[in-house]
Protein backbone atom coordinates (compact mmCIF):
# COMPACT_ATOMS: atom_id res chain seq x y z
CA UNK A 1 0.00 0.00 0.00
CA UNK A 2 1.29 3.55 -0.63
CA UNK A 3 0.08 6.59 1.00
CA UNK A 4 1.70 10.14 1.24
CA UNK A 5 1.86 12.95 3.40
CA UNK A 6 2.57 16.58 3.37
CA UNK A 7 3.88 18.16 6.47
CA UNK A 8 3.87 22.33 6.13
CA UNK A 9 7.77 23.15 5.86
CA UNK A 10 9.60 25.49 8.14
CA UNK A 11 11.78 28.09 7.71
CA UNK A 12 14.67 25.66 7.92
CA UNK A 13 13.72 24.71 3.95
CA UNK A 14 14.80 28.30 3.03
CA UNK A 15 18.30 26.70 3.03
CA UNK A 16 17.65 23.92 0.97
CA UNK A 17 16.39 19.79 1.12
CA UNK A 18 17.89 16.69 1.03
CA UNK A 19 15.74 13.49 -0.30
CA UNK A 20 16.26 10.25 1.76
CA UNK A 21 14.99 6.67 0.96
CA UNK A 22 14.40 4.24 3.81
CA UNK A 23 13.73 0.84 4.06
CA UNK A 24 13.03 -1.87 7.13
CA UNK A 25 12.46 -1.16 10.77
CA UNK A 26 9.92 0.98 12.48
CA UNK A 27 9.00 3.80 9.93
CA UNK A 28 6.10 4.85 11.64
CA UNK A 29 8.17 5.59 14.60
CA UNK A 30 10.77 6.97 12.92
CA UNK A 31 8.19 9.48 11.58
CA UNK A 32 6.65 10.18 14.78
CA UNK A 33 9.79 10.43 16.80
CA UNK A 34 11.07 13.36 13.76
CA UNK A 35 7.98 15.19 14.50
CA UNK A 36 8.22 14.57 18.29
CA UNK A 37 11.68 16.50 17.43
CA UNK A 38 10.64 19.60 15.91
CA UNK A 39 12.01 18.06 12.50
CA UNK A 40 10.01 18.71 9.48
CA UNK A 41 9.56 16.25 6.86
CA UNK A 42 8.06 17.00 3.49
CA UNK A 43 6.86 14.63 0.56
CA UNK A 44 6.53 11.26 2.82
CA UNK A 45 5.70 8.36 0.55
CA UNK A 46 5.25 5.09 2.48
CA UNK A 47 5.65 1.97 0.94
CA UNK A 48 5.32 -1.79 1.59
CA UNK A 49 9.01 -1.96 2.82
CA UNK A 50 10.36 1.94 3.04
CA UNK A 51 9.64 5.60 3.49
CA UNK A 52 10.84 8.44 1.82
CA UNK A 53 10.87 11.86 2.02
CA UNK A 54 12.72 15.84 1.88
CA UNK A 55 14.18 17.45 5.14
CA UNK A 56 16.02 20.49 5.56
CA UNK A 57 20.14 20.03 5.35
CA UNK A 58 20.13 21.24 8.89
CA UNK A 59 18.35 18.79 10.10
CA UNK A 60 19.56 15.67 7.91
CA UNK A 61 22.09 14.28 10.32
CA UNK A 62 19.67 14.14 13.23
CA UNK A 63 17.16 12.47 11.02
CA UNK A 64 19.72 9.37 10.24
CA UNK A 65 20.43 9.32 13.80
CA UNK A 66 16.58 8.89 14.69
CA UNK A 67 16.40 6.45 11.49
CA UNK A 68 19.25 3.91 12.77
CA UNK A 69 17.88 4.39 16.70
CA UNK A 70 14.44 2.56 15.01
CA UNK A 71 16.19 -0.15 12.55
CA UNK A 72 15.52 2.05 9.24
CA UNK A 73 18.44 2.11 6.81
CA UNK A 74 18.63 5.75 5.10
CA UNK A 75 20.52 6.74 2.37
CA UNK A 76 20.42 10.57 1.22
CA UNK A 77 19.63 11.27 -2.43
CA UNK A 78 19.38 14.67 -4.16
CA UNK A 79 20.52 17.61 -2.54
CA UNK A 80 19.54 21.27 -3.62
CA UNK A 81 19.46 24.62 -2.43
CA UNK A 82 21.10 27.31 -1.03
CA UNK A 83 23.30 25.24 1.59
CA UNK A 84 24.67 23.18 -0.74
CA UNK A 85 25.75 26.15 -3.03
CA UNK A 86 27.48 27.89 -0.77
CA UNK A 87 29.22 24.81 0.34
CA UNK A 88 30.82 23.98 -2.71
CA UNK A 89 32.37 27.80 -2.47
CA UNK A 90 33.09 27.54 1.22
CA UNK A 91 36.92 28.33 0.52
CA UNK A 92 36.98 30.87 -1.64
CA UNK A 93 37.52 33.61 1.10
CA UNK A 94 37.40 36.62 -0.85
CA UNK A 95 33.70 35.88 -2.50
CA UNK A 96 32.27 36.03 1.11
CA UNK A 97 33.97 39.03 2.18
CA UNK A 98 32.76 40.52 -1.45
CA UNK A 99 29.76 39.52 -0.62
CA UNK A 100 29.28 40.93 2.84
CA UNK A 101 30.83 44.76 1.81
CA UNK A 102 28.53 44.33 -0.74
CA UNK A 103 25.53 43.83 1.23
CA UNK A 104 26.62 46.42 3.87
CA UNK A 105 26.99 49.20 0.79
CA UNK A 106 23.67 48.24 -0.43
CA UNK A 107 22.46 48.30 2.99
CA UNK A 108 23.24 51.67 3.66
CA UNK A 109 22.31 53.10 0.16
CA UNK A 110 18.84 51.97 0.30
CA UNK A 111 18.07 53.24 4.20
CA UNK A 112 18.11 56.74 3.26
CA UNK A 113 17.18 58.73 0.52
CA UNK A 114 20.24 60.25 -1.87
CA UNK A 115 18.66 61.81 -4.70
CA UNK A 116 15.17 63.38 -5.76
CA UNK A 117 13.63 63.41 -9.40
CA UNK A 118 10.99 65.69 -10.14
CA UNK A 119 8.90 65.47 -13.44
CA UNK A 120 6.40 66.91 -15.19
CA UNK A 121 5.48 71.13 -16.32
CA UNK A 122 4.95 72.01 -12.46
CA UNK A 123 6.50 74.80 -10.09
CA UNK A 124 9.45 72.64 -8.49
CA UNK A 125 10.22 75.18 -6.18
CA UNK A 126 6.47 74.25 -4.57
CA UNK A 127 7.03 70.67 -4.59
CA UNK A 128 10.07 70.86 -3.07
CA UNK A 129 8.26 72.86 0.03
CA UNK A 130 5.69 70.24 0.22
CA UNK A 131 7.63 67.31 0.22
CA UNK A 132 10.14 68.28 3.09
CA UNK A 133 7.18 69.39 5.10
CA UNK A 134 6.08 65.88 4.69
CA UNK A 135 9.37 64.31 5.55
CA UNK A 136 10.93 63.24 2.13
CA UNK A 137 14.37 65.15 1.89
CA UNK A 138 18.06 64.07 1.21
CA UNK A 139 19.37 61.61 3.80
CA UNK A 140 15.50 60.93 5.34
CA UNK A 141 15.34 57.20 6.34
CA UNK A 142 13.49 55.25 3.51
CA UNK A 143 11.17 53.56 5.68
CA UNK A 144 10.04 56.35 7.11
CA UNK A 145 8.75 58.40 3.93
CA UNK A 146 5.31 59.26 4.09
CA UNK A 147 4.33 59.32 0.25
CA UNK A 148 0.51 58.79 0.15
CA UNK A 149 1.03 61.98 2.72
CA UNK A 150 3.14 63.85 -0.19
CA UNK A 151 0.46 62.80 -3.01
CA UNK A 152 -2.72 64.08 -1.18
CA UNK A 153 -0.79 67.61 -0.52
CA UNK A 154 0.38 67.91 -3.98
CA UNK A 155 -3.30 67.36 -5.14
CA UNK A 156 -4.90 69.61 -2.85
CA UNK A 157 -2.60 72.43 -3.36
CA UNK A 158 -1.22 72.59 -6.45
CA UNK A 159 -3.59 74.80 -9.43
CA UNK A 160 -4.97 72.40 -11.87
CA UNK A 161 -2.73 68.95 -11.04
CA UNK A 162 -4.85 66.14 -12.56
CA UNK A 163 -2.48 63.45 -11.02
CA UNK A 164 0.56 62.99 -8.68
CA UNK A 165 2.47 59.79 -8.24
CA UNK A 166 5.68 59.96 -5.35
CA UNK A 167 7.47 56.62 -5.29
CA UNK A 168 11.08 55.53 -3.57
CA UNK A 169 12.46 52.69 -5.87
CA UNK A 170 16.27 52.32 -3.97
CA UNK A 171 17.75 55.60 -2.55
CA UNK A 172 15.77 57.42 -4.99
CA UNK A 173 12.73 59.62 -4.83
CA UNK A 174 10.88 59.71 -7.76
CA UNK A 175 8.08 63.02 -8.35
CA UNK A 176 5.67 63.21 -11.39
CA UNK A 177 2.93 65.89 -11.42
CA UNK A 178 0.47 65.95 -14.35
CA UNK A 179 -1.52 69.18 -14.80
CA UNK A 180 -5.17 68.89 -16.36
CA UNK A 181 -5.82 69.60 -19.54
CA UNK A 182 -9.44 71.08 -20.82
CA UNK A 183 -11.33 68.41 -22.89
CA UNK A 184 -12.61 70.73 -25.78
CA UNK A 185 -16.26 69.96 -25.88
CA UNK A 186 -17.30 67.64 -29.00
CA UNK A 187 -20.45 69.73 -30.46
CA UNK A 188 -22.56 68.73 -33.39
CA UNK A 189 -25.13 69.73 -35.25
CA UNK A 190 -27.39 67.11 -34.90
CA UNK A 191 -31.17 68.22 -34.08
CA UNK A 192 -32.22 67.80 -30.53
CA UNK A 193 -34.67 69.08 -28.39
CA UNK A 194 -33.83 70.26 -24.46
CA UNK A 195 -35.71 68.69 -21.65
CA UNK A 196 -35.86 68.48 -17.76
CA UNK A 197 -33.50 66.41 -16.26
CA UNK A 198 -35.68 67.02 -13.07
CA UNK A 199 -38.90 67.92 -11.46
CA UNK A 200 -38.48 71.64 -10.80
CA UNK A 201 -39.93 75.20 -11.16
CA UNK A 202 -38.29 77.19 -13.87
CA UNK A 203 -36.63 80.17 -12.23
CA UNK A 204 -34.93 81.82 -15.61
CA UNK A 205 -34.05 80.79 -19.15
CA UNK A 206 -31.84 81.59 -21.56
CA UNK A 207 -32.41 80.14 -24.85
CA UNK A 208 -29.97 80.72 -27.40
CA UNK A 209 -31.35 78.04 -30.55
CA UNK A 210 -34.60 76.71 -30.42
CA UNK A 211 -37.94 77.34 -29.45
CA UNK A 212 -39.00 77.88 -25.38
CA UNK A 213 -42.00 75.86 -24.55
CA UNK A 214 -41.96 76.47 -20.89
CA UNK A 215 -42.89 80.22 -18.73
CA UNK A 216 -40.69 81.18 -15.77
CA UNK A 217 -42.78 80.31 -12.99
CA UNK A 218 -43.94 77.18 -14.71
CA UNK A 219 -43.37 73.58 -12.77
CA UNK A 220 -42.32 70.76 -15.30
CA UNK A 221 -41.51 66.92 -14.32
CA UNK A 222 -38.24 64.81 -15.44
CA UNK A 223 -38.66 64.51 -19.63
CA UNK A 224 -41.21 67.45 -20.21
CA UNK A 225 -40.26 69.79 -23.06
CA UNK A 226 -38.20 72.83 -22.23
CA UNK A 227 -37.27 73.89 -25.61
CA UNK A 228 -37.97 72.70 -28.53
CA UNK A 229 -35.59 71.87 -31.60
CA UNK A 230 -38.33 72.27 -34.41
CA UNK A 231 -38.99 75.96 -35.22
CA UNK A 232 -40.95 77.26 -37.72
CA UNK A 233 -38.63 78.80 -40.85
CA UNK A 234 -41.26 82.00 -40.98
CA UNK A 235 -43.91 80.60 -43.29
CA UNK A 236 -45.67 77.52 -43.57
CA UNK A 237 -42.60 75.40 -42.90
CA UNK A 238 -40.40 73.86 -39.90
CA UNK A 239 -37.22 73.60 -39.35
CA UNK A 240 -35.27 71.09 -37.11
CA UNK A 241 -32.28 73.02 -34.80
CA UNK A 242 -29.55 72.46 -32.84
CA UNK A 243 -31.04 73.54 -29.63
CA UNK A 244 -29.17 74.90 -27.12
CA UNK A 245 -30.22 76.83 -23.43
CA UNK A 246 -29.59 77.12 -20.16
CA UNK A 247 -32.89 76.15 -18.19
CA UNK A 248 -32.52 77.41 -14.25
CA UNK A 249 -34.71 75.16 -12.06
CA UNK A 250 -35.41 75.47 -8.12
CA UNK A 251 -36.33 72.20 -6.36
CA UNK A 252 -36.47 71.04 -2.82
CA UNK A 253 -34.66 68.16 -1.01
CA UNK A 254 -34.38 66.39 2.28
CA UNK A 255 -31.68 64.35 3.99
CA UNK A 256 -30.69 63.66 7.61
CA UNK A 257 -27.74 62.86 9.43
CA UNK A 258 -27.37 61.00 12.91
CA UNK A 259 -23.97 61.30 15.11
CA UNK A 260 -24.19 59.12 18.67
CA UNK A 261 -23.35 60.30 21.82
CA UNK A 262 -20.52 57.68 22.28
CA UNK A 263 -18.98 55.24 19.75
CA UNK A 264 -16.15 53.00 19.19
CA UNK A 265 -14.50 53.05 16.30
CA UNK A 266 -11.38 51.76 14.54
CA UNK A 267 -8.60 53.63 13.05
CA UNK A 268 -5.26 51.47 11.57
CA UNK A 269 -2.71 54.22 13.38
CA UNK A 270 -1.14 51.58 15.53
CA UNK A 271 2.23 49.61 15.83
CA UNK A 272 3.32 48.82 12.33
CA UNK A 273 4.85 45.55 11.53
CA UNK A 274 7.14 44.97 8.49
CA UNK A 275 8.20 42.22 6.50
CA UNK A 276 10.63 42.22 3.60
CA UNK A 277 11.05 40.18 0.35
CA UNK A 278 13.44 39.98 -2.17
CA UNK A 279 12.96 39.61 -5.69
CA UNK A 280 14.87 38.39 -9.04
CA UNK A 281 12.47 37.61 -11.64
CA UNK A 282 9.68 34.98 -10.53
CA UNK A 283 11.69 34.57 -7.60
CA UNK A 284 10.63 36.04 -3.81
CA UNK A 285 13.32 35.00 -0.93
CA UNK A 286 11.59 36.36 2.59
CA UNK A 287 14.21 38.34 4.79
CA UNK A 288 12.94 37.37 7.84
CA UNK A 289 12.00 33.82 9.86
CA UNK A 290 8.59 33.26 10.59
CA UNK A 291 5.10 34.18 9.10
CA UNK A 292 4.04 37.29 7.70
CA UNK A 293 1.15 37.95 9.15
CA UNK A 294 -0.74 40.37 11.53
CA UNK A 295 -3.97 40.29 12.97
CA UNK A 296 -6.41 43.19 13.21
CA UNK A 297 -4.31 44.64 10.60
CA UNK A 298 -5.18 47.02 7.26
CA UNK A 299 -1.90 45.66 5.02
CA UNK A 300 -0.08 47.32 2.36
CA UNK A 301 2.77 47.37 0.59
CA UNK A 302 6.06 48.47 -1.69
CA UNK A 303 8.11 47.11 -4.24
CA UNK A 304 11.35 49.30 -5.09
CA UNK A 305 14.71 48.23 -7.26
CA UNK A 306 17.94 47.69 -5.98
CA UNK A 307 19.88 50.63 -7.13
CA UNK A 308 24.08 50.10 -6.62
CA UNK A 309 25.75 53.12 -7.74
CA UNK A 310 23.13 54.94 -9.25
CA UNK A 311 22.33 51.75 -11.72
CA UNK A 312 19.44 49.57 -11.34
CA UNK A 313 19.82 45.59 -10.81
CA UNK A 314 17.89 42.87 -11.31
CA UNK A 315 16.58 42.57 -7.57
CA UNK A 316 14.01 43.92 -6.47
CA UNK A 317 12.96 44.68 -2.61
CA UNK A 318 9.44 44.21 -1.92
CA UNK A 319 7.81 45.85 2.17
CA UNK A 320 5.13 44.15 3.74
CA UNK A 321 3.45 46.81 6.02
CA UNK A 322 0.88 45.72 8.89
CA UNK A 323 -0.79 48.58 10.44
CA UNK A 324 -3.02 47.38 13.47
CA UNK A 325 -6.37 48.72 14.39
CA UNK A 326 -6.84 50.47 17.43
CA UNK A 327 -9.78 50.78 19.06
CA UNK A 328 -11.15 54.31 20.15
CA UNK A 329 -14.10 55.10 22.32
CA UNK A 330 -15.38 58.94 21.31
CA UNK A 331 -17.81 59.75 23.50
CA UNK A 332 -19.42 63.87 22.34
CA UNK A 333 -21.02 66.65 24.25
CA UNK A 334 -23.97 67.41 22.90
CA UNK A 335 -22.23 70.70 21.53
CA UNK A 336 -19.21 68.27 20.31
CA UNK A 337 -22.18 66.27 18.49
CA UNK A 338 -23.77 69.57 17.20
CA UNK A 339 -20.50 70.46 15.33
CA UNK A 340 -19.99 66.43 14.07
CA UNK A 341 -23.49 66.86 12.40
CA UNK A 342 -22.58 70.67 11.05
CA UNK A 343 -19.19 68.75 9.56
CA UNK A 344 -21.15 66.28 8.11
CA UNK A 345 -23.20 68.79 6.69
CA UNK A 346 -20.75 70.41 4.95
CA UNK A 347 -18.66 67.20 3.60
CA UNK A 348 -22.23 66.19 1.74
CA UNK A 349 -22.75 69.82 0.26
CA UNK A 350 -19.42 70.02 -0.57
CA UNK A 351 -20.47 66.38 -2.75
CA UNK A 352 -23.29 66.76 -3.54
CA UNK A 353 -24.16 70.34 -4.35
CA UNK A 354 -20.93 72.07 -5.36
CA UNK A 355 -21.97 72.83 -8.91
CA UNK A 356 -25.60 74.06 -7.50
CA UNK A 357 -26.80 77.05 -5.89
CA UNK A 358 -28.20 76.41 -1.89
CA UNK A 359 -30.80 78.76 -2.13
CA UNK A 360 -31.78 77.75 1.60
CA UNK A 361 -31.18 75.08 4.22
CA UNK A 362 -33.87 74.67 7.57
CA UNK A 363 -32.11 72.85 9.91
CA UNK A 364 -34.34 71.26 12.56
CA UNK A 365 -32.33 68.80 15.19
CA UNK A 366 -33.33 66.20 17.07
CA UNK A 367 -31.86 65.20 20.29
CA UNK A 368 -32.89 61.25 21.09
CA UNK A 369 -31.60 58.92 23.96
CA UNK A 370 -28.53 57.83 21.75
CA UNK A 371 -27.02 61.35 20.05
CA UNK A 372 -28.79 63.71 17.81
CA UNK A 373 -30.61 63.30 14.45
CA UNK A 374 -30.06 66.41 11.86
CA UNK A 375 -33.20 66.82 9.35
CA UNK A 376 -31.81 69.07 6.37
CA UNK A 377 -34.58 70.37 3.88
CA UNK A 378 -32.03 72.06 0.57
CA UNK A 379 -33.63 74.74 -1.75
CA UNK A 380 -31.26 74.20 -4.44
CA UNK A 381 -31.36 76.16 -7.89
CA UNK A 382 -29.24 74.46 -10.98
CA UNK A 383 -29.65 74.22 -14.88
CA UNK A 384 -31.71 71.16 -15.27
CA UNK A 385 -31.77 71.50 -19.35
CA UNK A 386 -30.81 67.70 -20.73
CA UNK A 387 -30.41 67.79 -24.20
CA UNK A 388 -31.77 64.96 -26.64
CA UNK A 389 -32.11 63.89 -30.28
CA UNK A 390 -35.09 64.71 -32.32
CA UNK A 391 -36.84 60.93 -32.64
CA UNK A 392 -38.16 61.48 -36.38
CA UNK A 393 -41.60 60.35 -37.15
CA UNK A 394 -43.19 61.04 -33.54
CA UNK A 395 -45.77 62.57 -32.82
CA UNK A 396 -43.58 65.90 -31.59
CA UNK A 397 -42.29 66.12 -35.57
CA UNK A 398 -43.80 68.79 -37.20
CA UNK A 399 -41.28 69.36 -40.16
CA UNK A 400 -42.13 70.28 -43.51
CA UNK A 401 -45.80 70.12 -42.05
Amino acid sequence: MNSEKNIPENKSFYFGSVAFEGLGGYREKMLSELLDKGIYVRKIKFSDVGISGEVSPLDYLQTAEIARKNGVKIRSGKRRGLYFTLARYRHRIGLYVGLLIFTLTLSLWQTRVQAITITGDVPQAQIVRILEECGIRRGAPTQSLQMSKAEHRLMLEIADCAWADVSCEGFRVNVHVEKGTDIPEMETDEPRNIVAARPAMIISQIVRKGASTVQNGSGVNTGDMLVSGIVPDGGEHFLTVHADAEIIGEWSETTEFFVPYRETVSIADGAKKTFKYLILGDDVYPLFWGKASAENSVYSEETRKVRLFGEDTPLKIKTGIYTAYSQKTVTRSPEATAAELQKQKENYEHNFYSELEIVDCEEKFFPEEEGIRLELEYTLRGNIAKPVAIEFGSANDHSDS
